[in-house]
């Protein structure tokens, strides 16, 4: 048998959530004091809040464009509609 771990669990299923500011406020402090401790943890949170930050400037046609959505550029015939 096994004691309790040493360090809190990683929150990696959590991290998206806190970047976007959408979690409960225990869920955000309990991701927060494990940030503080876990270097794993905390380059996935950088990565993800440089993306989610990158994402924010984008505007809509951008992202379209990028998905190959609507009038975006990853359509048949160059993103132009027929």
């Amino acid at each position: 048998m096994t004691g309790p771990p040493s360090v809190s669990p990683h929150v990696d299923v959590l991290l998206g959530a806190y970047v976007l500011g959408a979690l409960a406020p225990a869920e955000e402090a309990r991701v927060a004091g494990h940030l503080a401790h876990c270097g794993t943890c905390r380059i996935t949170y950088l990565d993800m809040a440089d993306a989610q930050a990158l994402l924010a400037t984008l505007s809509e046609d951008d992202l379209l464009d990028l998905l190959g959505g609507p009038g975006g550029s990853g359509r048949p015939g160059g993103g132009t509609t027929p």
